[in-house]
């Protein structure tokens, strides 16, 4: 049985994967939106108590605070969320602990990829936490499965994830050029996630990723087009302290995902960004 934690973007993307693959799971929030059809409530307090009721021998752990600003306004709960849930966890079961390439510091000056087992140093509170808790998952033998910016067909229910940002945003828009990435396309990337959940022999790090190294601007101008929206796009240098300028990885241990750009001209020909926010 797989567990998934949490029921943002990412997690609609596991649980729409497994229920297609008919796979047995069970579904953990803390979210009063996502509280019925069948998932459970969780705390830090009563997580071990439900995976032992329901029998699940692996989790895919999608919770996370990610808002940078609020993680620096309220670190202690950054810690709670991002280190103390998958401790609690990983002393139960098998782990993928998704991650993020924000658990690095790389500048711009020093643009080779990042591999799986390079060394790291977050510049922000969520990136800490994360690469802490990421610590805590392979003491315990777990998985840690980075991704980077994701994107996909289900929306985030806080916000909408950039892309779709980008497409819908009436007017100019400015955007950041000195950031560099790589894209998560999460249909593309969530079997590979499931798989690693199933696969009890699984240890370390993995980058989840699609190929192609960009920049926000560069995303912003693409789906600005393929969304037919003709508003102008220009960049300019943010100089962020809390995000990595150079933080594209590089995928050594699974199947080359395809670049960003095709995966991205196949997500615009489904329903529009507008559409998929109404959803």
């Amino acid at each position: 049985m797989i567990g998934v934690v949490g029921t943002g973007q990412v997690a609609q993307h596991v649980i729409a994967f497994l229920k297609a693959e008919e796979l047995p799971h069970v579904v953990y929030t803390r979210s009063s939106s996502h509280g019925e059809g069948g998932a459970y409530f969780y705390s830090l307090e009563n997580i071990q108590d439900l995976l032992k009721e329901h029998g699940v021998t692996s989790v895919i752990n999608c919770a996370a605070l990610r808002d940078i600003n609020l993680c620096e306004q309220q670190p202690d709960q950054a810690w709670l969320a991002n280190v103390e849930l998958p401790r609690k966890i990983s002393q139960l079961v098998h782990q993928v602990y998704i991650s993020t390439d924000y658990v690095y510091d790389a500048n711009a000056q020093n643009r080779i990829l990042h591999e799986e087992e390079e060394s790291r140093g977050a510049l922000s509170v969520y990136g800490q936490t994360k690469l802490e808790g990421e610590n805590v998952v392979r003491r315990h033998a777990g998985v840690v499965a980075r991704i980077s910016s994701p994107f996909g067909i289900y929306p985030s229910p806080m916000k909408p994830h950039f892309v779709d940002f980008a497409a819908m945003k009436v007017g100019d828009l400015d955007l950041p050029t000195d950031q560099h990435f790589k894209l998560t396309y999460l249909p593309d990337a969530t079997p590979h996630i499931a798989s690693l959940a199933m696969d009890y022999d699984a240890m370390g790090v993995y980058h989840i990723i699609n190929e192609g190294s960009t920049t926000w601007l560069e995303v912003g101008r693409l789906a600005r087009q393929l969304n037919r929206n003709k508003s102008r796009t220009t960049g300019s240098m943010r100089w962020d302290k809390t995000r990595p300028s150079y933080s594209a990885l590089a995928n050594t241990r699974l199947p080359v995902m395809r670049h960003w750009t095709e995966a991205m001209m196949e997500y615009f020909r489904g329903p529009s960004a507008e559409e998929r926010i109404k959803r």
